[in-house]
């Protein structure tokens, strides 16, 4: 009996896809971003028995999932799950996996990366000599030895960054009420108290899901519990930060310069007041997406979607609920 798996929003890595066709699924791709609408024709047309999720331009809510008639499964392609509503999915007998730990180096990566380019003010600098200023008093690099990194969440990305951190000489503080202790090794602090987090950092690095409590996280409060000339980093998601208290705290200094890789709404309009900003990094959600990552993603994916197909029970970490 041939088996249809719908990829939604983009292609899979080629050798992702290769996992399901070699077991002999019918595989089907749309677009990225595609809407409701346009999700609930392809599920009727194709009567798909999995899905992978990439990028959505809305929540894939239960009509969507009812609209095939026969959805066994439902994979995230990453670990961020909050474009898919699962407890819909949990009370249709839909289970929801993620690819846990596949792409986490590579999302800490980014966030050193955006951390070490804000520091040593390379965006500025690349700027100035673009327009044919060569002025090395314009230079305004810090050395982060000694610096104090504030992870928000500390789950593997937060874990693997802390380590990056510290190799540098960076001092390195978490906080996540989940995390158990023996997650603080290696002279990682753990603090308690978010507020006070933030307001001893130099460098706040966000790394929490989204969730109900985490919508606007960051908000005109918390920033201006930041110390003034500090920066924000995000590899999280978008709806973490206030964005409008972000742009206000970059505009009038109280925040030296902000690490962005997500935004409230993806993709953002070009009109976004960050995009204006001289002391905002931006890019376009690709922490995760390395082409070393999109293969681990797209390769996990797939296995998860024909380990459910075949009847097998995934392990709890890789189950959203």
């Amino acid at each position: 009996m041939e088996r249809t798996v719908v990829i939604l929003g983009g292609e899979l890595a080629s050798e992702g896809r290769l996992v399901l066709e070699d077991a002999g699924v019918n595989v089907v791709s749309t677009q990225p971003y595609i809407d409701r609408q346009g999700v609930i024709e392809v599920m009727r047309v194709h009567r798909p028995d999995a899905v992978i999720v990439r990028l959505l331009a809305d929540l894939l809510g239960p009509e969507e999932m009812r609209a095939g008639g026969q959805l066994r499964h439902i994979a995230k392609h990453g670990v961020g799950t909050n474009d898919i509503d699962v407890k819909a999915a949990t009370a249709l007998g839909i289970p929801v996996s993620m690819t846990t730990g596949s792409n986490g180096h590579s999302v800490a990566e980014h966030a050193l990366a955006l951390i070490m380019a804000l520091a040593k003010d390379l965006p500025r600098q690349d700027a100035l000599i673009r327009d044919g200023i060569w002025d090395k008093n314009q230079y305004k690099g810090r050395e982060l030895r000694g610096q104090r990194l504030g992870l928000v969440g500390f789950g593997f990305i937060g874990q693997t960054l802390a380590r990056m951190a510290g190799a540098i000489g960076m001092i390195v503080s978490a906080f996540d009420p989940h995390a158990p202790d023996d997650a603080f090794l290696d002279g990682i602090i753990r603090e308690t108290d978010l507020d006070t987090l933030l307001a001893s950092s130099d460098v706040v690095s966000l790394h929490c899901p989204l969730t109900p409590e985490t919508q606007n996280l960051i908000d005109a409060r918390r920033m201006g519990l930041m110390k003034r000339g500090a920066f924000l980093i995000n590899t999280a998601r978008g709806e973490v930060v206030d964005e409008k208290a972000l742009v206000s705290a970059l505009e009038d200094g109280h925040l030296a310069g902000a690490g962005l890789d997500s935004f409230a709404v993806e993709p953002p309009g070009t009109e976004n007041p960050l995009f204006q900003l001289s002391n905002t990094l931006v890019t376009p959600h690709v922490a995760g997406v390395t082409l070393d990552a999109k293969r681990a993603v797209s390769v996990m994916s797939a296995e998860n979607v024909l380990a459910v197909l075949n009847g097998k029970t995934l392990e709890p970490r890789f189950l959203a609920s």
